[in-house]
């Protein structure tokens, strides 16, 4: 993955507001692991991420984006993560992990905040909203 390269987050219905996702949508929770799933915009858009995202019955209403450089300059690295097809989930080639492991939790959070303005400045790349 080069840095320019952007990583798209799916934003759950109810982490939106006026337009705007909650800053929590950019760090990954407890049971995460500190690994933060993402989809690779080398390998797809935001709009067949959206798709493929709310295949299985999960919802997300927009997809917003973080470049791996913007992740990087945050001590994040991001690493490739292709999920296999199985019974109940489908293939996704674009899947990736950014690994917020050598970052307290305190420190996710304040780089979440960061993380969530440069998204809301380069603005929402894919709404599931009509």
């Amino acid at each position: 993955m080069n840095e320019g390269e952007f990583l798209f987050r799916q934003i759950h219905p109810g982490s939106l507001q006026d337009g705007e996702p909650a800053s929590d949508r950019f760090r990954p929770s407890e049971l995460d692991k500190h690994m933060l799933s993402v989809d690779r915009s080398s390998l797809t858009s935001a709009e067949d991420a959206h798709a493929l995202y709310t295949s299985t019955g999960r919802k997300s209403a927009a997809v917003f984006g973080v470049s791996v450089g913007e992740f990087e300059a945050e001590s994040i690295s991001c690493v490739e993560d292709p999920i296999k097809k199985t019974e109940v989930e489908p293939a996704n080639p674009a899947h990736a992990l950014a690994d917020y492991s050598a970052l307290s939790i305190s420190k996710q959070k304040l780089v979440a905040k960061r993380l969530k303005r440069q998204a809301v400045e380069r603005g929402c790349l894919y709404s599931a909203i009509g």
